[in-house]
């Protein structure tokens, strides 16, 4: 641990002064930008080293969770804007089967010290007639209204455990505060371009995280995960976990592309990001590219493919599959919980304004670009 939390620290320094120096490629910020930054990254520090007190205290107070097994787990993954988030979702809504992260844990609590800590506040908090969660609710519904029909936020809702990362330094939405560090982008391609020792080291913390999470939880339970940037960890994942078992969206280039781009206008307009031209909506269509030709050439079949098609259509028929796939009970309570979870999802309507980085004939540019997509679905 104390390896790790040197790296983190170091690491942080060094992206932080990369950001305010711009020792990147891409457009100097200008002053506004430098002073919302380094506002950020003040705030950043004293919330990483709350997660690695919590962490420190883990090894003093509950080392017992080194002797958790996490067994057969199930990761969501696939292309971005594929539907991993509606589809993982949708199984943990299976609460006595599976168990996953939620928002408010891996934001505020990846340590089981710091998960007892809020859960005992919560229960203090519910004797005095709840004041804090009803504060709460309200601000929640402040910070994260700019993300509804985007990636919907709730501090409770299932979220994706890649956060959990972000101790480490190792979470690739930091991208966007980070956009010129070369080993923020190799996260988005750790299977091939991440050195070895970084790699094992990331792949540590994180199975730490989840043996964590089932000790408090349950290691009963089966552990469920979704990450849409994990389509370039698949065969690290599966080298750490050999027992895992996979689940993997895919989604048309020329629809998924675009709606990744559209999703990240938020954050880039907080930080002085151009996604309309220039150098990084080419290099997030590169990434993109690299994640379909990943994913498609290491194909097994042991590996579940959900299109999103599919899950529109049918999302219920997609559900069912996968449970039979993997031999899971299918109860009569979950199929309750389903069917209210479905009929919600059919009025669901995204709020994601694609944008299109095709400088001309969409179709042709997206087949010249993603040509293994077509070829292995052979459309």
């Amino acid at each position: 641990m104390w390896s790790a939390f040197l790296f983190s620290i170091r690491l942080y320094g060094k992206l932080c002064w990369q950001s305010l120096t711009h020792s990147g490629r891409l457009t100097p910020p200008g002053f506004r930008q430098r002073l919302l930054r380094l506002l950020l990254f003040l705030l950043m520090l004293p919330v990483l080293l709350l997660h690695w007190l919590g962490f420190l205290l883990d090894e003093i107070l509950f080392r017992g969770y080194r002797r958790v097994t996490v067994r057969q787990p199930l990761f969501v993954l696939g292309v971005p804007r594929s539907g991993t988030t509606f589809l993982h979702r949708t199984l943990g809504a299976d609460d006595g089967l599976f168990t996953t992260v939620s928002t408010w844990e891996v934001m505020l609590a990846p340590s089981i010290t710091q998960r007892l800590f809020w859960r005992l506040l919560a229960r203090i908090d519910r004797l005095l007639g709840a004041p804090g969660a009803r504060l709460i609710g309200y601000l929640e519904k402040c910070l994260f209204r700019g993300m509804e029909g985007v990636h919907d936020v709730s501090l409770q809702a299932a979220e994706e455990d890649y956060l959990l990362l972000l101790p480490l330094m190792s979470c690739f939405i930091l991208f966007l505060p980070f956009t010129e560090s070369g080993y923020i982008w190799s996260l988005s391609r750790l299977d091939w371009q991440m050195p070895e020792s970084d790699r094992q080291r990331i792949m540590d913390f994180y199975r730490a995280c989840l043996q964590k999470h089932l000790y408090v939880h349950g290691q009963e339970k089966c552990y469920l995960a979704k990450n849409a940037a994990f389509a370039s960890w698949i065969l690290t994942l599966q080298r750490t976990f050999p027992d895992a078992r996979l689940v993997v969206c895919m989604r048309e280039p020329e629809q998924a592309v675009p709606s990744l781009i559209g999703s990240l206008l938020p954050g880039a307009r907080f930080f002085d990001l151009d996604l309309t031209g220039g150098y990084l909506p080419e290099r997030l269509v590169r990434m993109m590219q690299d994640s379909y030709h990943h994913l498609l050439s290491s194909w097994r079949a042991d590996w579940e493919l959900i299109q999103m098609h599919e899950l529109r259509a049918d999302p219920g028929q997609c559900v069912a599959r996968i449970y039979h796939r993997f031999d899971l009970p299918l109860t009569a309570g979950y199929r309750r919980k389903l069917a209210v979870l479905l009929d919600e999802a059919s009025h669901y309507a995204t709020r994601t304004r694609p944008i299109d980085p095709a400088p001309g004939d969409s179709r042709t540019y997206f087949r010249q670009r993603f040509p293994w997509y077509y070829e292995f679905l052979n459309v």
